[in-house]
């Protein structure tokens, strides 16, 4: 029988499914409709370092559906929790996680320099001791674990997000190291390698357990009837930072010790277990919460357990970094190329016609190989140059590349 229990930072989740900070977590019924879906964490939404950086008294999100990138989000902080707001929430919301066994974390959030806004405080030793101050009020409120997301923001300069990471990182360790009983770990927005290699080794040497990775790169979408974005900030969430987070995520599994919590980009049971796979112990999700409602938590649950049952994994720890071994392995590469850059007479396309369903699909081959005749392809191995593209196309993999007779 499988059991999702999981360690992580030192705590006992009942499972790696985690509802990460955001407007599913701003309010004391979004907290409860988490819960009542069977997540194994809620990470209640952050809370703003000062009073000049409390932004917007209510979420701000544009999801890009019209625009064709279905379920692609932009959003302006979806709001800052004050401190007195967040351990309110976390007061009354603990006996429901206690009863329900679920971990309820505080998270804070470091807004970096501003570009073209009125001047913000810079982060300096005055904002260590308010942190200090503010994850205590937070701890005391039942809060099992703390959250800083040592984020840029909205910063539009370069230079100065560089530079703020490389202040927020140890000014978090300083804040809270020593002085909190509950673990803390720092959240990180994934932007290039050598910046986030950079950061997560800092962090190692500064002692930290664990770290909550996220996909940090700007993007832009457009309306073209307007010639305008949504937002003019080109910062994004969405499906197609999958990809992207589970890269960063195994670029930290691989490079150190630190237990990584993942997410952006994970929508289903399948990303939540590719994840994990990478090297993540926890999965979390929000945005596409708001796109599809609460109860995508017991979906990825369910299908997660489902998946570990046929393939035999006792616990969600079974599946943990197992794929770390062949991401950037020159080795497979290498062997896989020689495999594969073979004469094309040498090998055939194959159909195995009981598996096809006559999608059509494959017949969307760029050499014209491939055409539908009486609901199924048939493949013209003159023109086939046995690329593979039909064979990854086909969602019932009943086309293959074999060796030629």
């Amino acid at each position: 029988m499988v059991d999702l229990g999981i360690e992580f930072a030192g705590i006992r989740f009942k499972n790696p499914v985690v509802a990460a900070a955001g407007p599913i977590t701003s309010t004391p019924y979004t907290i409860r409709r988490c819960v009542e879906n069977g997540v194994g964490a809620v990470i209640v939404k952050s809370v703003g370092l000062d009073e000049e950086n409390q932004l917007l008294p209510r979420p701000g999100n544009w999801f890009l559906d019209r625009l064709g990138e279905r379920g692609g989000l932009m959003h302006c902080f979806a709001g800052l929790l004050t401190p007195g707001q967040a351990a309110e929430y976390i007061s009354m919301s603990k006996p429901l996680t206690e009863r329900e066994d679920v971990r309820l974390i505080g998270s804070f959030f470091f807004i970096g320099p501003w570009t073209g806004l009125p001047p913000s405080k810079p982060v300096s030793p005055p904002a260590e001791i308010t942190l200090r101050q503010m994850a205590l009020q937070l701890e005391a409120a039942g809060a099992e674990a703390i959250e800083v997301c040592c984020s840029c923001g909205l910063s539009l300069n370069p230079t100065d997000a560089v530079t703020f990471q490389q202040q927020a990182i140890p000014l978090a360790f300083r804040a809270l190291k020593g002085h909190l009983k509950v673990p803390f770990w720092i959240k990180l927005g994934f932007g290039h390698d050598i910046f986030w290699l950079r950061d997560i080794n800092l962090m190692q040497v500064l002692g930290a357990a664990a770290l909550h990775a996220y996909s940090d790169f700007r993007v832009t979408f457009l309306d073209i009837e307007t010639a305008k974005p949504p937002l003019s900030v080109p910062f994004g969430y969405g499906r197609w930072m999958r990809g992207l987070a589970c890269y960063a995520t195994y670029l930290s599994a691989y490079q150190t010790r630190l237990q990584v919590m993942s997410s952006g980009g994970v929508w289903t049971w399948k990303d939540a277990v590719e994840r994990m796979m990478c090297g993540a112990t926890l999965a979390a999700l929000e945005s596409p919460v708001q796109h599809r409602g609460y109860t995508i938590f017991g979906e990825i649950i369910e299908g997660m357990t489902r998946f570990m049952e046929r393939k035999g994994y006792e616990r969600p720890a079974d599946m943990v970094g197992l794929a770390v071994p062949h991401i950037y392995n020159i080795k497979e590469f290498v062997a896989e190329y020689h495999r594969t850059t073979v004469p094309r007479q040498s090998v055939r396309t194959i159909l195995s016609e009981d598996k096809c369903t006559g999608c059509g699909l494959c017949a969307s081959c760029i050499y014209g190989a491939i055409v539908m005749e009486d609901g199924l392809p048939r493949i013209d191995l003159e023109g086939c140059e046995r690329c593979g593209a039909c064979v990854t196309i086909c969602p019932t993999e009943a086309l293959s590349i074999v060796a030629a007779v």
